[in-house]
């Protein structure tokens, strides 16, 4: 217990460093200081520009075969967080009965978490506070890897099935080219310079030829984290929609995704360890429970605007308070993580 004591301080500390960047955001959408259409070009910027660079950036330095034959459990594991997902969230509209064209956004925002913004922000904020990880320069890089090879099994499924059950489409009508993001890309051609060694070389190391090319985009990548940031908290200024969604609906997203997910998540990644299939490594472990602790996915809402435009205030309804029950959940996520797994 009192290990667990002494790291709450920490666990908060990043936690809270995280959402004071989004209150940014907050207060200048509040003081009109940025419009809407500056927040949406801001949204992007992150998107099409600055996180393809810092994905890129560290997943090319960081990564290696023998790395991503070791970490091959990250995309299967979010195959089996989306699919226990998909469940619950079925279960919940069964219990809660939300309107009906509220459903499938219902069991979509169970299913999808915000995998790639808030565990890029939230591991960079814990390897910079957290005592086992503020003398390894390396470890922030480390961690932003972990969450990108995550990331390779989660947009393929929220970019089919979450698309399916925002939109109301069928699967069939799902196109190819909205799987390939520019994230997704920065990721995959990322991943492509780690695996080839000579071009890795040639662009990683400070001798190499393209090694200027290699630096200009990690300093656009820099960008990421409190751009990103200042846009979520842009998004959620104006609030909940009164009405949209029974209180018995978000109070049990909340308890399911926020605090019933990661616990389980607890012993699953605790199995992964014990079983061998999962080296024991604290960050590893701490980036795959992050991952099932976070709040639902803001490209739902995208999704919605886009598509399904009748339920996209429902959308934005559960993520504000997701959100805003995350500060206090996420925190005791990360102590009880770093608790278990012996930081």
């Amino acid at each position: 217990m009192d290990k667990f004591l002494e790291l709450l301080p920490y666990s908060g500390k990043a936690v809270i460093s995280v959402f004071l960047v989004a209150l940014a955001g907050v207060f200048i959408v509040r003081s009109k200081i940025a419009s809407q259409e500056a927040l949406r070009l801001l949204g992007r910027l992150a998107v099409y520009l600055f996180l393809p660079c810092l994905l890129f950036h560290k997943i090319a330095a960081a990564i290696s075969p023998e790395q991503l034959r070791e970490y091959w459990i990250f995309p299967v594991t979010c195959i089996l967080y989306i699919s226990l997902g998909l469940l619950l969230g079925r279960l919940t509209v069964m219990l809660c009965k939300p309107r009906p064209e509220m459903k499938s956004g219902v069991i979509a925002a169970i299913a999808f978490n915000n995998s790639g913004y808030i565990p890029i922000s939230l591991v960079v904020a814990i390897t910079a506070v957290f005592p086992a990880f503020v003398n390894d320069p390396q470890a922030a890089d480390q961690a932003i890897a972990f969450v990108s090879i995550y990331l390779l099994g989660y947009s393929p499924l929220l970019w089919t099935v979450g698309y399916s059950l925002i939109s109301g489409r069928k699967l069939s009508d799902f196109s190819l080219n909205k799987l390939f993001t520019p994230p997704v890309i920065g990721m995959l051609t990322g991943a492509a310079v780690g695996l080839i060694l000579p071009l890795k070389a040639m662009l990683c190391y400070p001798a190499g030829l393209l090694n200027p090319v290699y630096n200009a985009v990690g300093v656009i990548g820099e960008a990421t984290v409190p751009c990103v940031l200042v846009f979520l908290g842009g998004c959620l200024a104006s609030g909940p929609v009164r009405g949209v969604i029974n209180k018995r609906t978000i109070f049990s997203v909340i308890l399911i995704k926020l605090i019933i997910f990661p616990a389980i998540a607890l012993g699953y990644v605790w199995l992964l360890r014990y079983s061998g299939v999962l080296p024991a490594s604290l960050l590893a472990s701490l980036v795959l429970v992050i991952e099932a602790g976070v709040p639902t996915a803001n490209n739902l809402v995208v999704m919605a605007t886009v598509t399904n435009p009748g339920i996209e205030n429902g959308m934005a309804t559960l993520i504000f308070w997701t959100y805003l029950a995350s500060i206090i959940t996420l925190t005791f996520t990360v102590l009880a993580a770093a608790w278990v797994f012996g930081a």
